[in-house]
């Protein structure tokens, strides 16, 4: 049984982050940047991107400081633009495998380890993140249920290789794990406190130190900016990290109204994320208030932004969320005696999880590209096999200026942009009928310029059709 819900899982993961691929709903913020990145790695270059609106050339460690991205390297000559959505897939199913180790722990009978992988499976979290892309907080987050594991296995060795790792996916997770080193010792209780001052305590003011240096004085000159830029989105506590720390230590009450604000044009979606939440397992997080305070940084980090995609539901947001719910989870189904009573409380949450997922796809957002059960997920309102064969009519080392869904696809060169930035561009490959997103651009203005770019006697025609217009500078 084991098997067949891995099997299950990897299918549906594949028939919404695969597909979504072949069919153009991948784009270049931010698969097109990553892809990028990977490309420029492989060939043993800086990862400098120009896909931004800016076209500044920014590093990409000064966007996102995730150094695990040299560990892919290998898997790029296999898999080609599709490689990072495999790493991401296979990372959630390892994570998933790390909580079916966690609860055979603590279930060592019966079939409680195999419903609360199930329930970890079924949560939005997961589909909302595969559903947009790729992002290296899905991979680190998915090591967490292994740190956990290898915690209450006493192997050393590996957690600190897990605890490297989470470090090394993304900056922000470097501030996670010091609070989920945090929630590890209010776990084990006073009475280890000397080894939590040798151990965990020491890890703790590293994660925190690691954090502040990496946002305060690595990522601002990689991007060539004074401050990062990444905490422009919560501008209203500050600008540094120091500005916001001392904003939510003297303003409290400029911090509660945030928390409780409704970003412009989203109504209700903290509540629906609470709602969520509390469906997926999240009651379990007032049993084991140690896996609350683990997750205080991730709902800061949601619930202070201005960004309904990052206050809500959708992308990649949740992914945080979803092995501590699990864990938790697991965890406060020990508090019940009866063996019945916990494998009914398995199985509640596996329908009201799934349920609350199914919902989501149904109503929100994420449903667009992750309706896995419905033929609108398969069908595409382009000729996809045709495009295909349009682009091997672009050089691989041309530089090229691209629509967002054509990036993805075609970021292994030196030089790519996002259409409507052109800059030194020898071919543009873009949708020549707007029936897609135009971002930046609203319709009117896009085939505007389209129409100016092929009459401007500046291009060659070097294909048209299918929806698709390929130029070449003169």
């Amino acid at each position: 049984m084991l098997k067949g819900t891995f099997v299950l899982f990897t299918t549906i993961y594949c028939l919404i982050s695969l597909v979504n691929h072949y069919q153009f709903r991948t784009f270049a913020l931010d698969l097109g940047l990553y892809n990028h990145a990977l490309y420029e790695l492989a060939h043993f270059k800086m990862p400098c991107f120009l896909l931004d609106l800016t076209v500044s050339r920014m590093n990409f460690l000064g966007d996102h400081f995730s150094p695990i991205m040299f560990l892919y390297v290998p898997f790029y000559y296999l898999f080609g633009s599709y490689t990072l959505l495999f790493i991401q897939i296979a990372s959630v199913l390892f994570g998933g495998y790390g909580i079916y180790k966690y609860c055979k722990c603590k279930f060592p009978t019966g079939y409680l380890p195999l419903i609360i992988t199930f329930q970890f499976f079924s949560i939005w979290g997961i589909f909302s993140a595969l559903s947009y892309d790729f992002h290296n907080n899905v991979v680190g987050a998915m090591f967490v249920p292994w740190l956990i594991y290898f915690h209450e296995k006493q192997r050393k060795k590996l957690f600190l290789v897990c605890f490297v790792l989470i470090l090394l996916s993304k900056e922000n997770m470097a501030l996670w794990m010091a609070f989920i080193m945090l929630g590890i010792m209010v776990k084990d209780g006073l009475r280890n406190y000397k080894t939590h001052l040798l151990f965990e305590f020491p890890l703790m003011v590293f994660a925190l130190v690691y954090f502040v240096v990496i946002v305060t004085y690595v990522m601002p000159p990689l991007e060539n900016m004074s401050t990062n830029y990444q905490l422009g989105k919560y501008a209203a506590l500050g600008n540094t990290v120091p500005e916001i720390i001392g904003t939510m230590v003297k303003h409290p009450a400029t911090v509660i109204g945030l928390l409780l604000a409704t970003p412009q044009g989203a109504t209700g979606i903290k509540l629906e994320l609470l709602l969520v939440t509390i469906a997926s397992g999240g009651l379990a997080l007032l049993y084991r208030p140690y896996y609350l305070l683990m997750l205080i940084p991730i709902f800061l980090q949601k619930l202070l932004s201005n960004n309904p995609s990052i206050a809500g539901v959708d992308a990649q947001y949740s992914i945080e969320l979803v092995p501590i719910l699990s864990l938790a989870l697991a965890d406060s189904i020990l508090s019940f005696k009866s063996t019945k009573a916990q494998l009914y409380m398995g199985i509640f949450y596996i329908f009201t999880s799934f349920g609350a997922t199914i919902y989501l796809l149904d109503h929100q957002q994420i449903s667009n590209s992750a309706r896995f059960y419905t033929s609108s997920q398969y069908n595409s309102d382009m000729n996809t096999s045709e495009i295909y064969k349009a682009f091997k009519l672009i050089p691989d080392d041309a530089p090229l200026s691209a629509s967002s869904a054509f990036c993805p696809h075609m970021a292994n060169r030196e030089k790519i942009y996002a259409f409507p930035n052109t800059v030194d561009a020898q071919y543009i490959a873009i949708l020549d009928a707007p029936v897609r997103n135009t971002y930046p651009l609203n319709k009117a203005d896009y085939t505007k310029l389209r129409d100016s770019l092929k009459s401007s006697g500046s291009f060659a025609t070097v294909y048209d059709a299918n929806q698709v217009l390929i130029l070449k500078r003169k």
